[in-house]
């Protein structure tokens, strides 16, 4: 992961030094401004690399990569098409072949991997990462629309820098949320979740994992029909956005089910979140055709995993085993409720 990390922060820097000559020796005043602020926008996502780097070094993010050798070695042949460019040339340059530059460097840095990066390090921050990064290629996308018709080379280049940049995301998106809630989807739960038990281990940090299950779910979808249901999903969603943390993954586990994985979170911090929860689901409500209001809650069981650093990383099965241990206690007692965290056993 670290290997990741720091081609991260190469090729950005090396973009953040490309802008900044390209502003420097731009013969327009206008599209000098223009590549400055590539640059700018350059150094902030340097910045961001850097700060996870420094995370994961500290041991406050997880190695969330599986393949890491594979995506190292692709990073870093991108990183290499990058270096092959040769700054001392730019001087040279006309406009025309300032933009063209500037617009390959783009291609470069859209590949899919960073989007997948950005949904892996930091999912609560990913929407505001990747509306940041749009609005830096549409600086680029919209100089070249402002010098060249419709129809001509550059302004197509232009049209397929911004569709590979919304196809690569939507790919992203499909590939780890759920298309009604918009949270993370089961499958994004099977890949982070034991790369944080194994730092868990590692470090010696707790790591809690919450299964939330909205009570008596199947009436509401009987009694008032699927488009109601839908609703109380995508309500219940929101409310859980609005009192999870950053750090946190909060997904759509199953039909009715939901999870979180919270990070850094023992025992009573684990407490206070599933209470949060239910509180805020509490307040939450969807109406009917007749405007009568259906009140929601849910129930909540939980696990937490804390060894001493070094331990051997706990099983997801066991976790998840015990959360949902939890969870059947919850309703057994009546449901609106958390359960007290269930501590994770070897087996």
């Amino acid at each position: 992961m670290r290997e990741i990390l720091d081609v991260c922060v190469k090729m950005d820097r090396f973009a953040e030094r490309l802008y900044a000559a390209l502003a420097e020796q731009c013969p327009e005043p206008g599209l000098a401004t223009t590549f400055s602020h590539l640059a700018a926008d350059e150094a902030q996502h340097t910045g961001w690399w850097e700060g996870l780097l420094e995370a994961w070094e500290h041991g406050l993010l997880p190695d969330l990569v599986n393949d890491t050798t594979g995506l190292a070695e692709r990073l870093t042949d991108v990183h290499g098409e990058l270096s092959r460019i040769d700054l001392g040339l730019i001087g040279e340059l006309d406009v025309e072949r300032m933009l063209a530059l500037a617009a390959r460097v783009e291609f470069f840095m859209i590949d899919p991997v960073f989007s997948e990066l950005i949904e892996l390090t930091e999912p609560a921050q990913s929407e505001h990462r990747h509306a940041a990064y749009q609005a830096h290629i549409q600086r680029l996308v919209n100089e070249i629309a402002a010098r060249y018709p419709d129809d001509s080379l550059a302004a197509l280049l232009a049209s397929s820098l911004s569709r590979s940049w919304r196809d690569n995301r939507r790919l992203s998106v499909y590939a780890t949320h759920d298309a009604l809630t918009g949270l993370y989807n089961r499958r994004a739960l099977y890949t982070h979740l034991p790369q944080w038990t194994a730092w868990s281990a590692r470090y010696g940090h707790p790591l809690a994992v919450l299964l939330i299950d909205i009570d008596r779910f199947k009436d509401i979808n009987h009694t008032h029909g699927h488009a109601i249901g839908d609703l109380a999903l995508a309500s219940i969603a929101q409310a859980m956005r609005h009192v999870t943390r950053a750090s946190d993954l909060v997904v759509r586990y199953g039909g009715d089910e939901f999870a979180v994985i919270a990070p850094e979170t023992g025992v009573s911090e684990c407490v206070d979140l599933a209470n949060r929860i239910v509180e805020a689901i509490r307040q939450v409500s969807v109406s009917t055709d007749d405007g009568s209001a259906i009140p929601l809650t849910v129930s909540i069981g939980s696990a937490v995993a804390h060894d001493v650093a070094g331990s051997p990383p706990y099983r997801v099965e066991s976790l998840l085993a015990a959360a949902d241990q939890a969870l059947y206690s919850a309703k057994s007692a009546g449901r609106d409720r958390a359960a007290d965290p269930l501590t994770v056993e070897r087996v």
